[in-house]
Formats: structure tokens, sequence, C-alpha cells
């Protein structure tokens, strides 16, 4: 042992020390930071929640903002509209009301040189003003008149009212009666067709089927009153779907602007005032920042009422890209809040929807004022936690000091007491087992020195006893490798058994392998042989006929030959030919007739021939096992023709083809081996007469063959069992019982299944499904 390993076992300091790291200070540390890690989880859980929840407090809040000022704007708007709804009623009871004109009222119009009927600039009352596109005569007058009855309460309406500035009246003919007066002929242009101006055409019947009172967009007001919205009724004749006109009262929108402008929001938020267009309509100073605009506040008349929009897209927030996600979630809500980037500040903007006019009260808010409370939280709440940190590193330096100095005391106390233990240890193992003790204070120490005595007797008497048993070992190994030995050749000659016994196993699976082969070839004699009996009858009742036709004209041809020489000798012999040319026509007549039907039977057999003779063939490409595209149908029509012998006695073939059936890919020659299978089965099913129906069709990607018959049908216990291989109902010597297994297994390769449904005494039902895919 080198000096530094001596070193290392002598220093008791280590050894306490690493203790007190391990056992006291390590877990305390764990348990503290496991309470610390706790705490701070639930504090962060806690102070996330109070967080979010004051957050949402503060979006609520600004959300309450914008409703409760679009509810006050909203209810101002529902006053003006109830006022155009009375104001519309009340015109079309004026119209019932005769009224004619005071000369003092009729003295106020005049005709202007382009054709304008109106009122006069300097007198008192509602102004009015007939468009030159209608032609004033004196019906036109007397409608001018018999609404001076609704004068009184235009005025009314105006004065009752701090956001009503104007009301009026525009017919269908473009007759104008408004209240207050002004010179309409320098306002209005001489051709004002009012039908064009969204204050009449938005309560037409197509407009507003409903005939309730509608609200315009914001438009430039004729009559010089600046940005307007008008709560518009339409006015129908008694009784009739007629379109008289329409009633309107003019609110001036900045009235609400002017509102909207002086709300004292919190949190130095701000409001917007937002038409149903997406354009801004009112827009504070405080909100050009943020949204890179500068309001505007000039009009001009003599374009600003041909157009749509009074104001660029720059102030529309359904083409801004900074206000996306407000336009998705004004056209998707009447209310909500939504967060904004604008000019690289993070915002809140809450809106409300403004009913009637459709426009939105917009509040925005920056998110920094809005969340003051919930960040100032998560600032005090992390000061804390570092605080804790710095004060647990704190107190574990002063307690890792004070387990220094105390392992340094316990060391000198121990170190004596040990170096003796080791010397004793020492001792014992140098075969001296009964060293001096050690002298101590410590109990355990003196109880390991006590040990340690006790330890040297007993390993002296353990060490007489095992020399003893290390002789008995050894005369026990040499007992243990004779039966080893005789052990090994018992394994030897049971090894030679079990090789004679594989060679024996293997030569009885070859033999069950080449009757497996054989008992498939006998399946495939079978089918051959019913094949062969099918096509030698089918040929053979042709050929019969054909012979049969071949004899007769043999005798024929003589006879023909024979009148042939008698017309020559009656044509030598004119004094008898009239004798016998009846007879001789009429046997003439007879053995050509009979020829040319003899002809056409043979030429009928010999196709027949010829068709059975090319189905067999292409049956019979059994060595062509290539995928390629196939035609189940000519499949089906080709088997047919094959194995007709097999069922002519006995069944009807019944077929119904999908003449649109698609080509699928599959080896044609292994088809035609399962459809006559299938064939030939049904028809052996049939104990006398019945029907086989064969069906084609597709269904969701596949292909479907069934062939069904009115046969014995095959009983439960035996249905599950049909398609497994040398399984036959049929009496010995009738079948193999593979050939339903061959055909299931051609259709596994093929990707497809066949499906059975059978009732006894009825009929069976095979389904085959091919898929169209590769």
């Amino acid at each position: 042992m080198s000096s530094s390993e001596r070193q290392r076992d002598q220093n008791v300091f280590r050894v306490l020390w690493s203790t007190y790291i391990r056992n006291a200070l390590i877990p305390i540390i764990f348990i503290e930071l496991a309470l610390i890690a706790a705490y701070l989880a639930t504090n962060y859980i806690i102070r996330e929640e109070n967080i979010a929840t004051m957050q949402r407090s503060a979006q609520e809040s600004l959300l309450e903002t914008a409703k409760i000022e679009s509810d006050v704007i909203s209810s101002q708007l529902n006053g003006v509209a109830e006022m155009a709804d009375l104001f519309a009623a009340l015109i079309g009871q004026a119209y019932d009301i005769p009224h004619d004109a005071s000369e003092e009222e009729k003295s106020r119009y005049t005709l202007s040189d382009n054709g304008v009927w109106h009122t006069r600039a300097d007198t008192q009352g509602a102004a009015m003003f007939y468009s030159s596109i209608t032609q004033v005569g004196e019906a036109e007058k007397r409608k001018a008149w018999q609404l001076v009855q609704i004068d009184p309460l235009m005025k009314q309406l105006v004065k009752s009212s701090s956001l009503v500035t104007q009301a009026y009246m525009n017919t269908h003919d473009s007759m104008n009666r408004i209240y207050p007066p002004f010179d309409v002929l320098e306002q209005y242009p001489f051709d004002l067709d009012v039908r064009d101006y969204n204050f009449y055409y938005e309560a037409d019947a197509e407009h507003n089927p409903e005939r309730k009172v509608a609200w315009t967009d914001v438009y430039i007001d004729p009559a010089g009153q600046g940005w307007m919205a008008s709560a518009i009724a339409p006015v129908y004749r008694r009784n009739t779907d007629f379109l008289e006109g329409v009633a309107g009262l003019d609110i001036r929108v900045s009235e609400i602007i002017r509102q909207v402008l002086a709300l004292n929001l919190p949190w130095d938020s701000y409001a917007l005032l937002v038409d149903s267009s997406g354009t801004i309509l009112a827009m504070p100073e405080a909100a050009e920042h943020d949204w890179q605009l500068q309001e505007l506040t000039e009009h001009d008349y003599a374009t600003a009422i041909k157009q749509d929009t009074f104001k660029p897209e720059a102030f529309n927030l359904f083409k801004r890209q900074d206000s996306q996600l407000l336009a998705e979630g004004i056209n998707g809500a009447n209310d909500g809040v939504v967060a904004l980037d604008l000019a690289g500040e993070p915002k809140l903007a809450a809106w409300s929807l403004i009913p009637g006019a459709d426009w939105h009260l917009l509040v925005v808010a920056d998110q920094a004022r809005l969340y003051a409370e919930a960040n100032a939280l998560k600032a005090r709440v992390d000061q804390i936690a570092i605080g804790m940190i710095v004060g647990l590193l704190a107190f574990y330096l002063l307690f890792m000091l004070y387990l220094y100095r105390k392992s340094l005391q316990v060391s000198l106390r121990l170190s004596q007491p040990m170096r003796g233990l080791r010397r004793m240890i020492r001792a014992i193992g140098d075969g001296r087992y009964r060293p001096e003790p050690v002298a101590t204070d410590i109990t355990e120490l003196s109880s390991v020195s006590d040990g340690l005595l006790e330890m040297g007797k007993t390993l002296e008497q353990s060490r007489s006893e095992l020399d003893e048993a290390n002789r008995r070992l050894a005369r026990l190994n040499q007992v243990l490798e004779a039966r080893v030995e005789e052990r090994t050749r018992e394994l030897r000659k049971t090894n030679v058994d079990l090789q004679h016994e594989r060679e024996e196993l293997n030569r009885l699976i070859t033999e069950l392998k080449t009757t497996q082969a054989q008992l498939v070839q006998s399946e495939k004699m079978a089918s051959v042989g019913v094949l062969a009996t099918g096509v030698a009858h089918e040929i053979n009742n042709p050929l019969a006929f054909v012979s049969a036709n071949v004899t007769i004209l043999n005798d024929y041809v003589p006879s023909l030959m024979r009148l042939y020489e008698r017309a020559a000798e009656l044509v030598s012999e004119p004094d008898t030919r009239h004798l016998n040319d009846v007879e001789q026509q009429e046997h003439y007549a007879e053995i050509t007739d009979s020829i040319s039907d003899l002809l056409a039977d043979s030429i009928e057999g010999v196709r027949r021939i010829r068709h059975i003779t090319e189905s067999l063939l292409e049956f019979s490409h059994s060595g062509d096992t290539a995928w390629q595209d196939c035609d189940l149908n000519h499949c089906i029509e080709t088997t047919l023709v094959i194995c007709r012998h097999e069922y002519k006695y006995k069944a009807q073939i019944e077929t119904d083809l999908d003449t649109e059936l698609p080509l699928i890919q599959a080896v044609p020659a292994q088809l035609n081996q399962v459809i006559m299978a299938l064939i030939v089965n049904a028809a052996q099913a049939i104990q006398n007469e019945g029907v086989i129906r064969i069906t084609t069709r597709q269904s969701d990607g596949d292909v479907i063959l069934e062939v069904c018959d009115t046969g014995s049908g095959i009983t439960p216990e035996n249905l599950s069992h049909i398609f497994e291989p040398f399984f036959t109902t049929k009496q010995p010597g009738e079948g193999t019982g593979l050939g339903l297994a061959v055909a299931y297994g051609i259709i596994n390769a093929h990707q497809g299944r066949i499906e059975v449904e059978s009732t006894p005494g009825e009929g069976s039902c095979f389904s085959v499904v091919l898929p169209l895919r590769d």
C-alpha cells in the first residue's frame, strides 16, 4: 500500500466531513430547495392567476367603458330614429288630407331659367326644390302645396332635438322639401336626381323591404351642413306598394364626434368613432401618433357628394395592415377586446356596436398603463424570491463553516483508537490471531476492539477446520470427475439417436409435400376433365350437323349433274322440251333451296366451333401469369362458353353485367379458373332445374362479382369449412375438395376476398370483391 493510500485511510476528518455533507447538509439543502421551489411555483401560479385576473378585469373595464359610451350614443340615435318614424307616418297622413296653400305661400315659389321650380331664398318657412329633370305642371304644384302641412312639424322636430339639424321629404320625382330654409338654387345642382343619393335609395323597397327606419352612411350634405348621417323612413301611398318618397332627419356627425372627443376615459385611453365601412369618423390628437394619421377637417362639397367615401384608405381600419385583428373582431362580434401593435407599442382596443347606424365606438388604451398594477405586483414578487434565495445561500455558507470545525474536533478524538484498530486488523491478517486490544473511552470503538479479539479466536479455529474441509473436497472432486465422464458418454449416444430421428422426420415431410402436390394436380386434372367434357359436347353438336349437311350435299351434287345433262338433251330435242320442263324446274328449285340452307347451317356450325375454340384458347392461357388490364365481364363470357355443358341440362344462366365496369389489374387465366370453379360448384348444387345468376358491379373502389344459385344450399356447420383444402360434401370420388380452396387462394393473391351466404334448401350466393387499385 502506498503512502498516499495510508494517509487517505487514516484521515477521519474527510470521512466525517463527507458524512456531514451527504447525510446532513445535502438533504437539508434539497429539502429547502424543494420548499423554495414549491413556494416559488405556488407563488408563480397565484401571481399569474392574479395578473390574469387583473388583466381580465382591466379588459372588462375597458370593454364596459366602450359599451357605456356606445349606449349613450345609441340612445340618442334611437330617439332620432323614433322621431323619423313618426315624421314619415305624419307625412303619409298629410297626403290623405286635402290642402290648398295660401296665396302668400304660393308667392314664395318661382321657376328658374334652367327649369328648377323652387322657393325664393328671402322668404320664410321651409325650402322647396323641384329638380329640372321633372317637368313641373299643375299636379306637381298641388303636391308641393299639399306638403306645406308638414312645415310646422319639421320646424318642431329640428328645435326639439340637439342632434337633429334638418328635416326633409324627398319625393320619387326629385322634389325636396327641407327645414331650415336656405338658398336651394345655389346649393343644389339644377338637374339633381334624388334617387341617386344614399339618403333616398337606402329606404326604397330593394334596400329596405321591411319599410323600417334606416340609417345612412356618413355623407356630405348637398344642403351645405357638412358631414351628415340621416335617419330615413319610406313614405308609401296608402294601401299601395308605390314609394312616394323618403322622409329623413339629418344629424350632424360633428355633434357625435364632439361628444366622443370630449370623453374623459381612464388609463389615458382615447375613443374613436368608426362607421360601418371601417372608416374613422372621429380621432383625438392622442390617437394621431398611434395610427400615424392627422385628422381631416376640411371637405369640398363639389366632389364629396359624388364619392362613396370621404377619407383616404389610411383611415379605414378594415384596409390597414396593423388593424386586421381588430377588423376581424368587429366583423365577427358586436363587442370585444383585441391586442394590437400600433407604432411599435402594444395596445388594447375594445369596441362596442352602436345599433341602428351600425357604427362602432372604439376605446384604445396602452397595455403598459392598463396592466400597470399587474406588472408592479409581478416585480414585487420577483424581488421577494431573489431575496429568499440570497438569504438561503448565506445561511448555508455559515452552516458549512460550523460543520467543518465540528468535523475537525471529532476526527481528533477518533483517529487514535482507529489507528489501534487498524494495527489489530493487520496482525490478524498476518496470522497473529490474538493481538493486543485498544484502550478507548468510545463505547463503539471499544466494542470493535473486543470484537476483533473474538474474531481472531474464531478465525484461528476456522482455519484448522478449513484445512480439513479442503482435504475432503479434493477427494470429492475425484468422484465427480468420474461421474461427469460417464454422463458425457451417455449424452453422445443420445445425440446419435436424435440425429436418426431428425433424418426420419425430414423424409416424412418430403413425402407429405409430394402427396399435397399430387392432390393439387388431381384437382387440376379434374378441372381439365370438366373442361374437356364440356368442350367435347359443345364441339360435337355443330360437327354433327356439319357432317350431316355434307352427306346431303354429296347426294345433291350427282342429282344436279343429271339435271344439267338432261337440260342439255332437252335443248337438242325441242319436241320433248315442254313436256318435262315444269317437273325439272321444280326439282331444280328444291335442290338449290336445300343447298342454300345446308350451307348456311354448315357455316353457322363452323362459326360455333371457331368461337368455342377461341374461348378455349383464351381460357387455357394458364402459363400466362403476368399482371395486366383485365375485363372481368369478358372473363365471365369466355368461361360460360367453355363450361356450358356443366349447367345447360341443370340450370338456366341469368347474367346482369355492368357495361361500365372498369378494368382491373389481374391475371386473367387465374380469374377464369375462379369463375369456372364458382359456376361448376353452383351447377353441382342444383339437383333438378334451377337458376344461376351472375352479376357484376362496382362499389367504393371495388369490383364485385356475385354467383348465386337456387340449389340445395350449405348447412351452417359446413359453411365455415368450405374454403379449407380437401374439405368436400360430395360423395367419395366426386371431388377433391380443392376447387374452392384454390379459388380462395387466387383471390387472396389479388388482394381481394370471397364471401358466401347460404340458406339450406334455398341456395347459395358467392361474392368476389376485387380492388380497382394495383
